[in-house]
């Protein structure tokens, strides 16, 4: 395969993000793969489609905990409790202001979601990929 900034067949590379490809046997290794998203728990980074999409801290600890528990309800509480703490005191509302800037950055359509769909009363779920 081409090196960075080369392309194959020596023609100019294409211009934007720099797309991510896995090493052979990487899966398993602190990786997560759900549809077209695959976070690296070591590097902490996410892609999209091969292409990095850059999360805060705070996101990609909320966007890990929805892929871990994939296809799975999770409520606002137990949310603010992984992600800000246990002791956490302040409003609710960070939990949707977070999935908000997060489907900003994952969904195709944010003001439709198919990615982090919401439970309504409840929480978010990260929808369960088709095979």
């Amino acid at each position: 395969p081409p090196l960075r900034g080369q392309s194959e067949g020596g023609t100019a590379p294409e211009p934007g993000p720099l797309s991510f490809r896995l090493p052979a046997g990487a899966e398993g290794m602190g990786v997560l793969r759900r549809g077209r998203f695959t976070l690296s728990i070591p590097e902490r980074k996410m892609w999209k489609d091969g292409r990095e999409i850059v999360l805060t801290p705070t996101e990609w600890t909320l966007v890990r905990l929805l892929m871990e528990r994939e296809g799975y309800s999770v409520s606002r509480d137990d949310i603010l409790s992984e992600v800000w703490g246990r002791f956490y005191v302040g409003d609710l509302k960070v939990v949707d202001v977070n999935i908000r800037r997060i489907r900003q950055k994952l969904e195709d359509d944010p003001s439709n979601p198919q990615i982090i769909e919401t439970v309504w009363g409840f929480g978010y779920r990260w929808k369960r990929s088709v095979p």
